[in-house]
């Protein structure tokens, strides 16, 4: 039997309530209406589509950056801090833009950006945007591709989001944000476009396609959908307990998470000092990671956790296992339940902080009856070599659209 996906937890999807909740944030209704800054994303260029451009940059997260964050409004910027220097925008100023940078992709790529066909071409138009965006009423230079002053941006709605992609426009939305103005009026074209970071998440198997997160991701067009699992909760009590228990807790203390899922406490437990790994099954986590934390993709190995606890050579530190063991007691993975926390055992050096699904929980109320708290303390204590089983207390994921559900207790594992 193939164990199943190590990050997801057993749960019915989304209801229809929850799916008409999702449905309502996405616009679907075409015609003119006025829009916040903050909810307008970068789009295509040049005539590349914002997935096109996004894949001739090399930069998947082209599409979920907001305009106000993006290139043409880093231009302003820059000559906003000139001004207020004292001095002209220069053109070393100019070519060391993100927006000097995108123009010249576009002119790689396309041939041209707007009437620029090289470097000097696009020192003009840089500064033709400046001069436009410190005086509106300037008229604009005639032959030149630019939408008059005044009209709409045309955008499209980001599926399952707040968010809107723009298709024309991005020189007005960010010249209006440099003036203080918080919302634009947009056409909004018919349909839906999905960004590249939607799919991907959709990809991972745990989802089936779903519109969740299950640890926290940071992009404006995912805002709107749930988030399994805080994780802040369980790292706050790691870390308070590795601290007053005088536990390895950084400085090159070894990290293993197993069943990483996107790579968030792989990149948590590396910013406080750890040597930090995880394992996961799904290869597309070892890419969020990398796309949403900034993670070496080398530091998550990909692959069954069962196979590669077995073959693993070393002891870490400090491991941790969410969400996992209940799927072994169910009769889903590769081995039994004994055996795997007998594993994990075999691989943590001094602490292991483990959770797992529990009676309590709506969806578990029958398949895992008396598996209360008592039960998985005395469980880890009975199957495992560890001194000690300290009880850290339940998640805070009990929370609506998952109410009735979580609230799982996490276990410190200990060697004295």
């Amino acid at each position: 039997m193939t164990s199943v996906h190590p990050s997801r937890a057993f749960r019915p999807r989304l209801g229809a309530a929850g799916r008409h909740r999702l449905a309502r944030v996405t616009k679907w209704r075409p015609g003119v209406k006025e829009i916040r800054l903050d909810r307008l994303l970068l789009g295509g260029q040049n005539g590349l589509t914002a997935q096109q451009f996004a894949g001739v940059v090399d930069d998947p997260l082209w599409p979920s950056r907001r305009v106000v964050d993006g290139p043409h409004a880093e231009l302003l910027r820059r000559a906003r801090r000139s001004q207020h220097a004292g001095r002209e925008l220069t053109t070393e100023d100019i070519l060391a833009s993100s927006y000097a940078e995108m123009a010249l992709a576009c002119i790689r790529h396309t041939g041209s950006y707007f009437e620029a066909v090289d470097a000097d071409g696009v020192l003009a138009q840089a500064r033709r945007f400046v001069a436009r965006a410190s005086d509106p009423s300037a008229p604009v230079v005639a032959g030149h591709q630019h939408s008059a002053p005044g009209l709409p941006v045309l955008v499209v709605p980001v599926e399952s989001s707040e968010c809107y992609q723009v298709l024309d426009g991005h020189h007005r939305v960010a010249a209006m944000a440099e003036a203080g103005v918080e919302s634009v009026p947009a056409r909004v074209r018919r349909g839906v476009v999905r960004t590249p970071l939607q799919e991907l998440l959709q990809e991972m198997s745990w989802l089936d396609g779903g519109h969740e997160l299950y640890q926290p991701i940071d992009a404006p067009e995912v805002a709107s959908w749930p988030t399994v699992r805080r994780c802040t909760d369980r790292l706050e009590s790691i870390w308070a307990f590795l601290v007053r228990s005088d536990m390895p807790a950084g400085s090159g203390a070894s990290y293993l998470d197993v069943a990483s899922c996107y790579g968030w406490f792989v990149s948590r437990m590396q910013e406080l000092g750890f040597e930090a790994e995880g394992i996961e099954r799904d290869p597309l986590g070892a890419r969020l990671g990398s796309l949403m934390y900034g993670l070496d993709p080398a530091r998550i190995r990909t692959g069954d956790a069962v196979q590669l606890l077995r073959s693993a050579q070393r002891r870490w530190d400090v491991v941790s296992c969410f969400s996992l063991l209940h799927h072994f007691v169910l009769g889903r993975g590769d081995c039994t339940d004994v055996e795997l926390v007998q594993l994990l055992d075999s691989v943590t050096g001094k602490v292991l902080f483990l959770d797992t699904g529990q009676e309590h929980e709506h969806w578990f109320r029958k398949s895992l009856r008396g598996w209360d708290t008592d039960h998985v303390r005395e469980y880890l204590l009975a199957n495992t070599t560890f001194d000690r089983v300290v009880d850290l207390g339940p998640d805070s994921d009990d929370v609506a659209p998952y109410a009735g559900n979580y609230g799982r207790h996490l276990f410190a594992c200990v060697r004295d």
